[in-house]
């Protein structure tokens, strides 16, 4: 009996280490990267464009902050907001609490 899906284009392309991972590529450790998406959400403001809870995070962590602030870009995390929503993938309207008030 042959199976029916062997034709289909998707049955040769099995080989996974072309897929992407799920997570952002940072060189923190996973339990790092929870402690610095906590920090930004504890924060609970309106974005104000920078980095600046992610900065103090790094600070407090011991994290040299230039090499972390080039890998927060590289995943989209240019101020603290996107931090949340493109490098943690995170609903910045329930992590910020904004209300009635417009996004930025």
């Amino acid at each position: 009996m042959t199976n029916l899906f062997d034709d289909l284009p998707w049955h040769e392309n099995d080989d996974l280490d072309d897929l992407e991972p799920d997570g952002p590529e940072l060189s923190l450790s996973l339990d790092q990267q929870a402690a610095l998406a906590d920090a930004v959400q504890e924060r609970r403001r309106s974005c104000d464009g920078t980095l600046s809870a992610a900065r103090e995070w790094a600070q407090r962590a011991g994290v040299d902050w230039p090499p972390l602030r080039r890998e927060l870009e590289e995943n989209g995390g240019y101020c603290d907001c996107e931090v949340v929503l493109n490098v943690f993938g995170g609903d910045f309207d329930r992590i910020f609490d904004l209300g009635d008030a417009e996004p930025d």
